[in-house]
This record gives C-alpha cells, sequence and structure tokens, in this order.
C-alpha cells in the first residue's frame, strides 16, 4: 500500500491483483490494507482490478456526446419516465448535494446522467446510437468487481468470503455519469462542481479525471485533501449503509467536487463515471456481528435499505418526495433517481 501521489497523502493506492486475477499469494496484504482504509478515511485508489481501459473509454466517449448535444436534444430525455431501467438526464445545477448535509442547497455545477437496471428512466435516445450499449456493458463489469470487493470487505471484517453474497441478490446499483462543463462565469458564493455530501449506499466505485477542479476529501481531523489521480485507477469509497452495518467503525467520508482555479492554464471540462452499490430492496441492515459488543446495544436499529433509501432520499429533498424502485410504478413525478 502506498499513500497519495508521493506515498505521503491520506488516501491510500491499494493493488487488488491478488483478488482479480484469482491469485492466493498477496490477499492478506490486501485484506489488511483495506481494513485500514476503511477504518481510517473511507476512501481508497483501487488498482490492478482488471477492468479493459476499452470499455471505460466507451462509455466515457459515448456519454461524452450526448452531453455535447444541443440542449432541447438532451432534455428530451427527462428526469424520471414510464421505462423500468430507462435513462435519467438532470440539466446543470438541477442537484444540490450540500442540502445531503444539511447545507444551503446551492445548485451544484454539473451535468448528469442516470440509469439503474432497478429505476424508472426515460427512453434511451436515439443518439449517440450506442450509448445503452455502452452504459449496459459498464454496469456489468463494475457489478463483477464490486462482487470482488464485497469478497475483500468480507475478510477485511473477519467473515465468509461469500457472507454478503445472498444479501445482494437483485441489488439496486446504479451508474451515473457527470458532465463538469467549462465555468464560463465566476460561481455564485458558496457554489461548487459538486457540494460536500456522503453516498448512502454500500460503497461506490469512481473514474475520475485528471484535470482542474477536482475530487476532494474530508480527513478525520476535518481537512480538505486532493485524491490523487493515478491512470487507469478507480476510486473506491464506502457509504453510509456500510457505516452503519459496521457500527460506524468504517467510516462514511464527506467529499465533494470543488471548482478549478481562475486561471488553471489548461481545459478544466472534466468527466467523472461512478457506480453506486447498493443493497436490495429487502435487505436488512444490522450491526454484524463482528461490530457488536457485549452489554452494548447497536448505534443504530435494524432497516431495510428500502427504508433506509427514502429516509435518506426524504432528508435531501423534502418530505413529500418519494424514492420509487422496480416494484413500484412509473410515475411523472422527478422521484426515482437512484441518488448514491
Amino acid at each position: 500500500m502506498t499513500f497519495g501521489r508521493d506515498g505521503r497523502g491520506p488516501v491510500p493506492i491499494i493493488d487488488i491483483t491478488p483478488f482479480a486475477a484469482g491469485q492466493t499469494a498477496g490477499r492478506k496484504g490486501v485484506v489488511d490494507d483495506v481494513r485500514a482504509a476503511c477504518e481510517d478515511i473511507g476512501f481508497l485508489v483501487m488498482t490492478g482490478h482488471g477492468v479493459p481501459e476499452a470499455l471505460v473509454a466507451h462509455i466515457y466517449d459515448s456519454s461524452r456526446a450526448f452531453f455535447d448535444l444541443p440542449a432541447e436534444e438532451k432534455n428530451a430525455v427527462g428526469e424520471t419516465g414510464p421505462v423500468l431501467g430507462g435513462l435519467m438526464h438532470f440539466p446543470l445545477g438541477k442537484e444540490a448535494l450540500a442540502a445531503t448535509l444539511g447545507n444551503e442547497a446551492i445548485g451544484d455545477l454539473k451535468e448528469t446522467l442516470d440509469f439503474g437496471p432497478g429505476f424508472w428512466g426515460d427512453g434511451w435516445p436515439a443518439h449517440p446510437p450506442d450509448l445503452e450499449r455502452a452504459w449496459r456493458e459498464y454496469y456489468g463489469a463494475m457489478s463483477e468487481l464490486a462482487a470482488t470487493l464485497r469478497h475483500i470487505f468480507a475478510a477485511a471484517i473477519g467473515l465468509e468470503a461469500d457472507y454478503f453474497e445472498d444479501k445482494f441478490r437483485d441489488h439496486l446499483s446504479s451508474l451515473r455519469v457527470v458532465d463538469y462543463p467549462e465555468q464560463s462565469a465566476p460561481p455564485a458564493p458558496g457554489q461548487l462542481r459538486a457540494g460536500a455530501h456522503s453516498d448512502y449506499g454500500v460503497l461506490t466505485i469512481l473514474r475520475t479525471e485528471d484535470a482542474p477542479g477536482g475530487l476532494q476529501v474530508c480527513t478525520r481531523a476535518g481537512c480538505w485533501t486532493d485524491l490523487p489521480h493515478i491512470a487507469g485507477s478507480f476510486v473506491v469509497n464506502i457509504g453510509d449503509a456500510m457505516m452503519r452495518w459496521t457500527n460506524d467503525r468504517w467510516v462514511s467520508t464527506p467529499h465533494r467536487v470543488v471548482n478549478p482555479p481562475a486561471d488553471p492554464g489548461r481545459p478544466t471540462r472534466r468527466q467523472s463515471i461512478a457506480y453506486f452499490h447498493n443493497l436490495p430492496r429487502d435487505t436488512v441492515i444490522e450491526c454484524l456481528p463482528p461490530f457488536r459488543e457485549a452489554g452494548a446495544p447497536p448505534k443504530y436499529p435494524a432497516i431495510t435499505y428500502g427504508e433506509y433509501a427514502e429516509l435518506r432520499y426524504r432528508q435531501a429533498h423534502g418530505d413529500d418526495k418519494r424514492l420509487k424502485l422496480a416494484e413500484d410504478t412509473p410515475s411523472p413525478e422527478p422521484t426515482s433517481r437512484p441518488y448514491s
């Protein structure tokens, strides 16, 4: 394990080759490093994952082609719709992630596309023609990688390797591609590319781009630190559901995407691809056995993931909103977004 770009940063860089390549040697070191990262910062930079770069380039390029379309063509794809496993489009400034932590709801300087097989969306557009195929292929690859991470997490917690498998059958995971455009005007006071927030699922697998104005993580000391960019790597972070599962021993860390400097000296447009690994609706989140303390009740009562996701959704968007999943009927209201 190394730390940061120069070996001194707080976010570790972990090579998971022993797991991704089916090797036995070296697995204990990976497990120990992942455990330390999850307990300390809740973030790691993952290398050695085995995901083909061509697959990443396909979803990146097709999504960029969508974001480059005229506004009226993009906006024909709605925020929800009648298609299970359809696409969702949210224009610039539509989301205010800082509000999820109780801060002022200032629209983020980003545009997003969302998709999840278990969520309602709009019909896939005809242009670009390979958009849906690129997204579904990438979703499949990330689901396989998430399965590898589940095995690593189980070992890091001290559970059997397949402990989580039945709990993730028919999981409600989702993809999001985020476009952070060039900023032609100064942001409003307090406005960021993405306001400070934590993810509320189990884990997130993120592909970032090396451009000015990037991802920052808040350390336990309350300091914001830049994530190191390692070509071909993924950033992995745990979410609030996993923190709750571990009785807060593993940390779900606030993070944000900052604005580029006023004079960056190079283009600042950037694009990120996020896979949010979420539980099925009826899976119960309760303190895992290794984290139970004798004579002390768990910090949180047991709750199903569906109940927890709805609770977090209402906190972010108001008591009149409801997160609609695959078992629900489609809604004309924008309440089916697969939030992190």
